[in-house]
C-alpha cells in the first residue's frame, strides 16, 4: 500500500488533491482548472496495473503524454489497487496520444499495461416495463429513485401508439451517474 507520506508528497509537488470515495481514489482535477470538465472522449481506461502500483508511479508515466485532468484508481478494501484505472486528459489529442504511446507500455520489468479509450456509457436499459406506462411517469419514477437522469427514451408500440414496447433507455448526465444508478437499482 502506498504510504501516506508518498501520497502527501505527490499532492504537494503537483497541487492536485487525492480523495478516496466509493472504492476509488481520485487524483485531480488540476488546481488551476477553470471551466467545465474535459469533453467526452478524453478519458482512457488502463488495465493490467500491478496491484501494488499507486499514483506516485502511475501519474509520472501518464503525464509523459499530456496534462492529466483526473486519475481514478480503483481500490480494494485491503488498500491494494484493483488492477485498473481511468485517466482523463485535458484534450482529446492527449487522450489519443496516451492510447497510442502507453498501450503495452512496460510499467515495471515484465509488466505491460493496456490502455484504450474508455466507453463513456451514460445509458441504462430497463426492461419488463408495463406497456401502459408513459414517458413522464418513467421519468418521474427514475428521477426519484436515482440522481442525474437527463432523459428517457421510450419506443412506442407499432400497432398502438398509446402503448410502449415494454422497455426504455434512461439517459444520465454522466457515466458516473449511470454507474451509481445501476448500482442502486441492482
Amino acid at each position: 500500500m502506498a504510504s501516506m507520506k508518498v501520497l502527501l508528497d505527490l499532492m504537494l509537488s503537483t497541487g492536485y488533491n487525492i480523495v478516496q470515495e466509493n472504492g476509488q481514489r481520485k487524483f485531480g482535477p488540476p488546481p488551476d482548472w477553470q471551466g467545465p470538465p474535459p469533453a467526452r472522449g478524453c478519458e482512457v481506461f488502463l488495465v493490467r496495473i500491478p496491484r501494488d502500483l499507486y499514483e506516485d508511479e502511475l501519474v509520472p508515466v501518464l503525464e509523459t503524454v499530456g496534462k492529466l485532468y483526473q486519475l481514478r484508481l480503483m481500490m480494494e478494501h485491503s488498500g491494494e489497487t484493483r488492477g485498473y484505472a481511468f485517466a482523463t486528459y485535458t484534450t482529446l489529442a492527449q487522450a489519443t496520444d496516451a492510447v497510442k504511446k502507453l498501450d503495452k507500455f512496460e510499467i515495471r520489468p515484465g509488466r505491460r499495461i493496456a490502455v484504450c479509450f474508455s466507453v463513456d456509457n451514460r445509458r441504462l436499459f430497463i426492461g419488463g416495463l408495463p406497456e401502459d406506462k408513459k414517458r413522464a411517469e418513467v421519468m418521474m419514477a427514475m428521477s426519484g429513485a436515482t440522481e442525474g437522469v437527463a432523459d428517457v427514451k421510450m419506443s412506442v408500440c407499432r400497432w398502438d401508439k398509446t402503448l410502449n414496447r415494454g422497455y426504455v433507455f434512461i439517459e444520465y448526465g454522466s457515466h458516473r451517474a449511470a454507474a451509481m444508478a445501476r448500482k442502486k437499482l441492482l
